[in-house]
């Protein structure tokens, strides 16, 4: 019996850095979007399922999903920057929360433990941050690319 080989173009993709983009938000956008449904956060859950559907359509390498994708990734850019400077900004509330420890010799030990593992969480969340923001306005680019744009498939009609 023959092998039977298909003929369409995505039999013979080749690796692009910039499909790597959408899975990782994938990833990312499915994790968040369990986290708000478990919370009951509807506006971010919204958001989740948008980017989810967008990131989708661009792993299918749908035409529509490359704009979409496009406006998604530099919309986080500025999300990230914004919500990484709020972060910036309670850089000070563990020295605070540390010297209310300390003045309590009772609680001392654990909530410096809490304290100083509640810093660790808030200095991971904004390295990932500062990650995201150019590798997400770097995703935005290469959507625009021409090179990238003829690899996605305009709707049949």
């Amino acid at each position: 019996m023959p092998l039977a080989v298909r003929a369409d173009p995505a039999s013979t993709r080749r690796f692009s850095a910039w499909a790597v983009g959408p899975w990782v938000l994938l990833l990312f956008a499915a994790m968040g979007f369990v986290q708000y449904l478990r919370h009951a956060e509807y506006v971010y859950l919204a958001a989740a399922l948008l980017v989810i559907v967008a990131c989708a359509g661009c792993i299918l390498r749908q035409a529509w999903a490359r704009p979409t994708m496009q406006l998604l990734a530099v919309l986080l850019a500025v999300w990230a920057l914004a919500s990484g400077v709020l972060m910036l900004q309670q850089w000070s509330d563990f020295d605070t929360a540390r010297q209310h420890a300390l003045a309590q010799p009772q609680l001392s030990d654990v909530a410096l433990w809490m304290i100083a593992r509640a810093e660790r969480t808030w200095q991971v969340g904004l390295a990932l941050k500062a990650a995201a923001i150019p590798l997400l306005l770097w995703l935005a680019w290469q959507l625009g690319r021409p090179a990238v744009r003829a690899q996605f498939r305009p709707r049949p009609r």
